[in-house]
């Protein structure tokens, strides 16, 4: 199996033009794939965001499928998810310590929301 690797790393290679050309080209894309992790974290926290102005606005649910929600289940929950998945694959220190900050508070919110009015 190692024979095969190997093997077919120099197919590539010998196809690219130079090993340094194929190194290139995996930093290139790992490059490309952390910058699309950064993005979809910014994605879930504004989501978290949204999710943090509508409880600071008292609004307990909103319309989804033409259904009212609790935005704990509409909008928290699968923005938590999201951030909490993505989190580990950031190198950013700064967007880190903000997805822990707006984590922080968007976990202080959900309680008011299960604690708050009756559906």
């Amino acid at each position: 199996m190692v024979g095969e690797a190997v093997q077919r790393l120099m197919e590539v290679c010998l196809e690219v033009g130079s090993v340094i050309a194929v190194l290139k080209s995996r930093v290139k894309r790992t490059a490309v794939q952390s910058r699309a992790d950064e993005l979809r974290l910014k994605g879930a926290l504004a989501m978290l965001r949204g999710f943090i102005r509508a409880v600071d606005g008292e609004r307990w649910f909103v319309t989804v499928k033409d259904k009212e929600t609790r935005i704990d289940q509409a909008i928290y929950l699968p923005a938590y998810e999201a951030v909490v998945s993505w989190l580990p694959k950031i190198q950013d220190k700064e967007l880190i310590w903000e997805a822990e900050r707006v984590l922080q508070k968007a976990n202080e919110c959900v309680v008011k929301v299960v604690g708050g009015p009756e559906e």
